[in-house]
């Protein structure tokens, strides 16, 4: 009779000992988050995503970082060309007489004194009649923008007392009529202006608005 009661006894300890172990093993840190995922219920970090101190690390920090494409290329115009040395180019054009050192004065004067002359330029039977001649435009890389005005470049060279107009290209041409523009240079081209005491030798460029 003793048998069976140690068999029942022996097999009762030993499922006591199983349950016990099955607990301890559901109760140990980490068990259930490794079987599971992690504790927001997400999936378990996959190999290769756990940093230094066995933490897991956000999603794509362990992977490699994209390659960069080469830098942008800047897109560089041609260098402005530099006007020849001497030409009519590389003087540097002025606003106004007043600003042409001693040959301003005398230029804007004779300047005034011209403008019947120039202002018979505007009639249709005078620009008829110099309709077929040709005309000089200026030579510089960028001239000015057009804005409807007539505007001549006066080229002046000084002489010994006098300055003279050597020619006057259009700067800008608004609405002139080709006869207009060869009238008009007609009239300045080659004209001299008496300036006593002024340096022989030098050159300027005046901007010069044509008006009737």
């Amino acid at each position: 009779m003793t048998t069976p009661k140690l068999a029942a006894f022996a097999a009762a300890g030993i499922l006591l000992l199983g349950g016990v172990a099955i607990l301890v093993i559901a109760l140990a840190p980490g068990a259930s988050r490794d079987a599971a995922g992690g504790a927001d219920g997400s999936a378990p970090a996959s190999p290769g995503t756990v940093g230094p101190g066995g933490f897991p690390l956000p999603p794509g920090a362990g992977a490699a970082p994209a390659p960069l494409g080469p830098p942008p290329v800047a897109v560089m115009g041609p260098p402005p060309s530099v006007p020849p040395e001497g030409s009519w180019e590389a003087v540097p054009p002025a606003a106004r007489a007043s600003a042409m050192g001693d040959v301003g004065p005398a230029l804007g004067r004779e300047l005034n004194e011209l403008q019947p002359a120039l202002a018979a330029c505007f009639d249709e039977d005078v620009q008829a009649r110099h309709g077929t001649t040709g005309f000089t435009s200026v030579q510089d890389q960028a001239p000015s923008d057009d804005h409807g005005t007539t505007v001549l470049m006066l080229q002046v060279e000084t002489q010994a007392g006098s300055a003279r107009i050597v020619d006057a290209p259009v700067e800008t041409r608004g609405r002139a009529s080709d006869g207009l523009i060869a009238c008009a240079q007609r009239v300045l081209r080659g004209h001299r202006v008496s300036a006593p005491g002024v340096v022989p030798g030098k050159r300027y460029r005046l901007l010069y608005t044509l008006l009737p």
